[in-house]
């Protein structure tokens, strides 16, 4: 009866973020597609300084904010009751209290993304732009402030059920 569970929560976690990310990788292909053209026809008009005003104006820093702010969207949207539960595993003064508009921080995308399987500490660097040492900083001084015992942490972020 778990293992059903366990499967069924998969499978709806699974659904969610194919249908959300092959909606999101469709968006940034037509991006791309938009760009080609544009430097396409500019090299055509020979506007080569106009290519270098182009590739300047990319903002990978805004992309990379808007992809965690679509992360942050898709990831509360299976489980919306994430940093509630998460926050119970920690005192009052040593839970996460977000910013006005601001989905999830830093500590919470971290054990976000271990919540959905992604324990590779160098993936996860990797995802959120950080260094490898700099997760293991992270995970290490969440879990000194957690109430669960640091060994159990994780399975107790694994614990938090989607919708």
């Amino acid at each position: 009866q778990n293992t059903i569970i366990e499967l069924n929560e998969a499978n709806t976690i699974k659904e969610e973020y194919i249908g959300y990310y092959f909606n999101l990788i469709s968006e940034y292909i037509d991006k791309l597609d938009k760009f080609k053209r544009s430097v396409d026809n500019k090299l055509i008009t020979k506007r080569f300084d106009d290519i270098r005003i182009l590739v300047n104006n990319i903002n990978l820093t805004k992309e990379r904010e808007e992809l965690f702010i679509n992360f942050d969207k898709a990831f509360l949207k299976i489980f919306p009751n994430f940093v509630q539960a998460y926050n119970a595993l920690f005192c009052e003064e040593n839970r996460v209290k977000l910013l006005p508009n601001q989905l999830l921080n830093t500590d919470l995308r971290i054990f976000a993304l271990i919540r959905l399987g992604i324990n590779d500490t160098e993936k996860i660097a990797h995802i959120l732009e950080y260094s490898v040492n700099t997760i293991y900083n992270y995970k290490a001084r969440i879990k000194s402030k957690s109430i669960v015992h640091n060994d159990e942490f994780e399975q107790a972020i694994m614990a938090i059920k989607a919708v």
